[in-house]
């Protein structure tokens, strides 16, 4: 049934916008980049992510400060025009916002998840 009152509900927004934007993002990797690149794009975002989750406490004001360091990261990465570290970069930030957003997100963390399984290296 139609809801209204979710056209403005920024919260309904941003979990519609995060489930979308991870697949499209790793589609994008799939298709743009060769094989070299996109397993350097899984690697760099699993590694961010295993820094994220280190270095930053897992409650709102750790995740909005990781967020806010990789918003800078990610617009380093687009001014020195690296592919590698800007794709995984905007994987890392729709990674931690869909942490925020808890189980609604669930698509997106898994769409980051299943393409860090296929394509990064074994850690170690």
């Amino acid at each position: 049934m139609f809801n209204p009152l979710k056209l403005f509900d920024s919260t309904a927004r941003e979990i519609k916008r995060l489930n979308k934007d991870a697949p499209n993002i790793v589609e994008y990797a799939r298709q743009c980049f060769r094989v070299e690149t996109v397993r350097a794009i899984a690697d760099t975002t699993r590694q961010h992510l295993e820094r994220a989750h280190a270095h930053y406490p897992g409650n709102r004001e750790g995740w909005k400060q990781a967020v806010i360091d990789y918003e800078r990261m990610h617009r380093e990465a687009r001014s020195g025009r690296d592919d590698v570290a800007l794709t995984a970069f905007t994987l890392v930030l729709i990674y931690i916002r869909a942490e925020v957003q808890g189980e609604a997100c669930r698509a997106a963390r898994d769409a980051i998840d299943a393409f860090i399984d296929e394509w990064a290296q074994p850690a170690g």
